[in-house]
């Protein structure tokens, strides 16, 4: 069912209804939905002129005047009409379809005037009641919900609280715009945008159309962009078998797992000889899960019909002992399969908040769907702008990216002399090269996350947790041949690439993030490895990188910058803050200066022929919309989800550092001069997430361009200065346009967010929390409410304040406003259960945030959590003077 929404700005001019027929004839929707048609008549003749009359039903609300006016349109040999609703805001249809219950269609136009919006609200309250279970309303709102639905940002309004709070209270979902922000502007050469028009629809219109997608269509005329909800299936292909974890419960499952395992006989190396084991057990399982389990949902079918049947008999009085028996073990199976559902449907969502058993499948179903059609790929946009809409052409042109992505272009190899490498030292060389211990692979496998995708393998690390004993001496003997030989099959070493949108409206395959799933067998191998190296990072990496080294965390970069900035700008000296964007940092590595800068810290040639081993059998296939397509080889890059491409990446990017510090040295670049101390800071590391801190001299800024563009034709990793950030610090815009310009990078205004905080900002402005605000809000959204126990919503509540605001907590003193901003939306949440209309505070909120021995549920007052956080950095600082944030702030604020 395709449904087109288009506030159309009146439709009096035949001009414009031949435009709006020529575009409804190009879209050929089910149904349309059409605001602002300025009609107060709308007969058979006018709709013919909007759009064909063959076949075609229409409801309209007449316009008042010259403004307002709402008109329905649908095809009847697809849509059968049962019954029209026409309220003062909307027209509401009722239709019967062929696979689904009843359902109702509203189309609505919102008032602009703040005082009749409450009546607006009201009316669709209303019918929210009357079209429940299967509802779906569209149109133009003439409100936003969030303060990011606005261009450059909004300020919270009455109206938008109150649009919130219809979308809460019913329990609706409003699915993001997947190719566009916005959907009105005034058109102006400083245009106004705001995202005005939407589809919102119940929870039951969601399960009855799981893949529903929600766009904007090209605007041929008006002022507003046309919505369309595409509630069509995705049909791509068959999707790789996937382990489930759901058999792991089988009372069977391990012991025949163990005697297939048993079974096969097979000669070569280990590593082989271990992938063509799972492969036998996964042709055993697909038979094995037929028999045993067959369809969930049919076997769910046949319980419920035997427990019915046998209920009936017992009210015609002749329940016997054998049949009562029968009903209490259905009654078990049920309870078994429900369990299944859940398992199943949690490791296709991967919400990792809540537990199995607390009857939320319907909740793992929701997420599993909501990610699926996030990620899917409708079309795609190629490097000359063509738009790809077709299965074949997406798929050759995302095999082409990739083949180009991991190809290494033809050239010398680079090397550097006359830096410093702080190598490691011999013991910790020699420590690296030990033989590997059956207790170092056990300890591995148990730290890996359980219901992590699986790669091409089809197996779940569950699989290695529960059936240790089972696979560990054959696991054993794969280690041993590695230590010795440092070889690792092609079987072993291949990838799943899952291309995941970096943004909701993403065009282009350089939109898609490609994360790595890999094989059991070899995600076990580099966690081990990865182990060993996080022990000896701390000896080579410079103390501005603070990712992946131990001792090192996030937030201390982000304090350093924030100091370090208003120090500057309390002084009043000029100066420049530089955020450089790589171009697919992972993806472009040479392995040949990998291996390089390895030599050059000091790790052996046996460390060095495992690496190499690591990455010279990578092979990738690309799964397209779940459906694995192609084989690409590789000879660059690092793959992302392989748990030792983040320290290895951390290694090569170390030598940025490097040179950085031979220029200091130099005398050719001097970063800020810090406090009292006059501490230098010339840069920060956080894996690829890099800022520079510059004087404004243009002799400075153009010797750190010029070793960027070394590094990168050394390294591989190009700067996208077109991407890339400059920022004045009491700097004449003058000054600072002409460096920009000289840098071939754009001109930013502070605020800037980096590392996902505020760099530069006002924390005692409430609209320095709006993110954390909306990320809450969108987490506690209505619709979850519907799919959770209590149980549940506590979790996720707890959930909420562990992850989204502690991290700025941790750094931040929070207004007392905010706090209590974000504790109402936790509140409202909590106690609002399924249908409420009214939420009922049934306990104080000071008892619920008491700890659990107290009698509350361990929530904590926000405040507190902050100081406490905070107070952190007081237990840190006597512990940690060697690290660069303590000789920060030592050196602007002295010992007290």
């Amino acid at each position: 069912m395709k449904i087109i929404s288009w506030n159309t700005r009146g439709l009096g001019s035949k001009k414009k209804r031949r435009v709006v027929k020529d575009f409804l004839r190009l879209q050929n929707p089910d149904v349309v939905m059409l605001q602002e048609t300025k009609r107060e008549v709308c007969d058979r003749r006018f709709v013919g002129s909007v759009w064909s009359v063959r076949n075609k039903e229409w409801a309209a609300l007449p316009a008042c005047g010259a403004s307002g006016g709402i008109l329905i349109i649908w095809d009847s040999k697809k849509m059968s009409s049962e019954e029209v609703i026409i309220g003062s805001f909307s027209v509401s249809v009722k239709f019967l379809m062929e696979g689904c219950g009843p359902l109702w269609l509203s189309a609505v136009y919102g008032p602009n005037n703040p005082l009749i919006r409450k009546d607006f609200w009201v009316e669709l309250a209303d019918l929210f009641g009357l079209t429940f279970p299967l509802w779906c309303v569209g149109g133009d709102f003439n409100v936003i919900r969030r303060g990011s639905e606005k261009l450059g940002g909004s300020s919270f309004t009455s109206s938008m609280r109150d649009f919130d709070g219809f979308i809460r209270d019913c329990e609706l979902l409003d699915s993001p715009l997947r190719n566009a922000q916005f959907t009105w502007s005034n058109m102006q050469e400083s245009p106004v945008c705001k995202r005005l028009d939407r589809f919102l629809y119940s929870n039951e219109w969601e399960l009855s159309f799981p893949q529903s997608l929600q766009e904007v269509l090209p605007r041929w005329t008006s002022d507003h962009w046309p919505i369309v909800l595409d509630t069509n299936p995705f049909k791509w292909g068959p999707t790789p078998f996937r382990f489930e974890n759901m058999w792991l419960q089988h009372p069977s499952f391990k012991e025949s797992f163990s005697r297939w395992w048993r079974e096969f006989e097979g000669n070569g190396w280990e590593g082989h000889k271990f992938m063509k084991r799972l492969q036998f057990v996964k042709a055993k399982l697909k038979e094995w899960n037929r028999n045993t389990f067959g369809m969930l949902k049919e076997r769910k079918k046949t319980i419920l019909d035997e427990i019915a049947n046998i209920d009936v008999m017992e009210q015609e009085g002749v329940l016997s002992l054998d049949l009562s028996a029968q009903r209490v073990i259905r009654k078990g199976e049920l309870e078994e399969v429900i369990l299944m559902e859940e398992i199943h449907w949690r490791q296709k969502a991967n919400v990792k908040w809540v537990k199995d058993g607390d009857c939320n499948s319907k909740l793992f179903h929701k997420v599993a769907n909501g990610r699926q059609n996030r990620n899917f790929i409708k079309s795609l946009e190629n490097e000359r702008g063509l738009v790809l809409d077709n299965s074949e052409s997406i798929t050759e042109e995302i095999l082409q990216y990739f083949k180009k992505l991991y190809s290494n272009p033809p050239g010398e190899s680079w090397g550097l002399e006359g830096i410093d490498w702080s190598p490691i030292s011999e013991e910790s060389a020699s420590r690296l090269d030990s033989s590997f211990s059956e207790e170092e692979i056990f300890n591995a496998i148990f730290q890996l996350d359980r219901e992590k995708a699986p790669g091409p393998d089809g197996f779940t690390i569950a699989v290695f947790q529960d059936c240790w004993n089972v696979i560990k001496d054959d696991l054993v003997r794969v280690f041993a041949e590695f230590h010795s030989s440092g070889i690792i099959n092609q079987n072993t070493n291949a990838s799943f690439i899952v291309l995941l949108p970096k943004k909701s409206q993403s065009k282009k395959i350089s939109d898609f993030r490609p994360i790595s799933l890999i094989t059991c067998l070899y995600k076990v191998i580099a966690k081990v490895l990865s182990g060993r190296l996080r022990g000896v990072l701390h000896e080579t990496i410079h103390f501005s990188q603070g990712a992946f080294v131990q001792g090192r965390q996030i937030l201390d970069a982000v304090l350093i910058a924030n100091e370090i900035v208003d120090e500057k700008r309390r002084s009043g000296e000029e100066g420049i803050v530089f955020k450089i964007d790589f171009e697919k940092a992972y993806h472009h590595v040479k392995w040949d200066f990998l291996d390089h800068v390895l030599e050059m810290k000091g790790f052996s040639s046996k460390w060095r022929i495992w690496m190499r081993g690591c990455l010279s059998s990578v092979s990738y296939a690309i799964l397209v919309n779940g459906n694995a397509k192609g084989w690409v080889k590789a000879s660059r890059g690092l793959r992302q989800g392989d748990p030792l491409s983040p320290f290895l990446f951390t290694i090569v990017a170390d030598v940025l550092s490097r040179m950085m510090l031979k220029a200091e040295e130099r005398s050719a670049l001097e970063g800020f001069r810090v406090g009292r101390n006059r501490i230098m800071v010339s840069h920060l590391q956080f894996a690829d997430d890099t800022i520079f801190f510059a004087n404004s001299c243009e002799e400075e800024l153009q010797t750190l361009k010029s070793l960027l563009l070394v590094f990168g034709q050394i390294f591989g990793l190009k700067v996208n200065l077109d991407k890339s950030n400059l920022f004045g610090i009491n700097l004449d815009q003058n000054h600072l346009s002409r460096l920009a310009l000289m840098l071939d990078c754009k001109i930013s205004d502070w605020p800037i967010s980096y590392l996902g905080l505020p760099l530069g900002g006002n924390p005692t402005a409430s609209g320095f929390w709006n993110p954390v605000i909306e990320r809450i809000s969108r987490r506690l959204d209505g619709w979850q409410k519907a799919y959770l126990s209590f149980g549940g919503r506590i979790t996720l509540v707890h959930s909420c304040l562990s992850h989204i605001p502690s991290y700025f907590l941790s750094l931040f003193k929070i207004p007392a406003s905010v706090a209590a901003k974000i504790e109402r939306l936790q509140r409202d949440f909590l106690w609002s259960g399924v249908g409420e209309g009214k939420r009922d505070h049934l306990v104080s909120w000071d008892a619920v945030c008491k700890p659990r021995v107290k009698g509350g549920l361990g929530f904590g007052k926000i405040p507190l959590r902050n100081r406490a956080l905070l107070g952190k950095w007081l237990w840190r600082f006597p512990r940690e003077t060697t690290t660069l944030w303590h000789q920060v702030i030592l050196s602007i604020y002295g010992t007290h």
